[in-house]
């Protein structure tokens, strides 16, 4: 039994659930455009922060499935970056919990082979917190995933808030350094997925969104082209459109 799975918990609306799991450096109010849209009108939003006890991908996809056994019935559940990875492992590990799947760029390796994480990341990572704390390597961070540019454009409120997190940032890095896609049996995850991807977000994840793409049997891959990694802030009317769309195709 998982204990204190989701802390903090956000519910919006009422209708089919929606499960929504944040990436790194932030929390739950990274879904506040989600959660305060016209979504609300026909689901239920729940948003929540991970447990930052949880030390692996595994342990984190066990708190999102206690937290939809907590009512009656499955979910479509949406993750974002790390959330993405977590949501595919509890696709793979609890089926019949999840009625589809939205991953928005997995920070996966493309293959088995690969590394999710470019080795000296992590040594220099741990490099800046020694030298120049821990803000400066959450700094580090996002700019590594997001590009200067965007980083730039993040509003000073939200950034502090963000490199704030630099703990939670290196937790989830060690645990997507351990964690292991296993391509070979994601052919047997046959529950519906959809694939997105920003049109201006560094190569890595669209190469990881291919090659899921090409094993996961019921996957469709969208690209928006103006967005980025944070696609359901950079683009967020066009996310909730293929969301809904996505829910129609379920029947939810």
């Amino acid at each position: 039994m998982v204990n204190d799975p989701a802390p903090f918990v956000a519910r919006a609306g009422k209708g089919p659930r929606i499960l929504l799991v944040h990436g790194s450096a932030t929390d739950l109010m990274t879904w506040s455009i989600q959660l305060a849209s016209p979504l609300r009108e026909r689901f239920t939003l729940i948003a929540y922060d991970r447990r930052r006890e949880a030390a692996s991908i595994e342990a984190h996809a066990a708190d999102a499935a206690a937290l939809i056994r907590e009512a009656p019935g499955d979910v479509i559940v949406v993750g974002s970056s790390v959330g993405a990875v977590i949501a595919l492992e509890l696709a793979r590990a609890w089926p019949t919990l999840v009625a589809g799947a939205v991953l928005i760029e997995p920070p996966m390796a493309a293959s088995d082979q690969g590394t999710a994480v470019p080795a000296p990341f992590l040594e220099d990572f741990d490099r800046v917190v020694a030298t120049q704390g821990g803000p400066a390597a959450g700094e580090l961070f996002l700019r590594t995933v997001l590009g200067d540019a965007a980083f730039e454009q993040i509003p000073q409120a939200f950034r502090d808030r963000s490199v704030a997190r630099w703990a939670e940032i290196r937790a989830d890095t060690v645990a997507l350094i351990a964690y292991r896609p296993r391509y070979d049996q994601l052919a047997t995850v046959t529950t519906p997925t959809l694939l997105l991807g920003g049109g201006r977000s560094a190569p890595s994840f669209r190469a990881t969104l291919d090659a899921l793409a090409a094993v996961l049997p019921a996957a469709r891959l969208e690209i928006l082209p103006t967005a980025g990694h944070m696609l359901h802030v950079d683009a967020s009317r066009s996310f909730q459109a293929l969301l809904v769309g996505f829910a129609d195709q379920l029947g939810r």
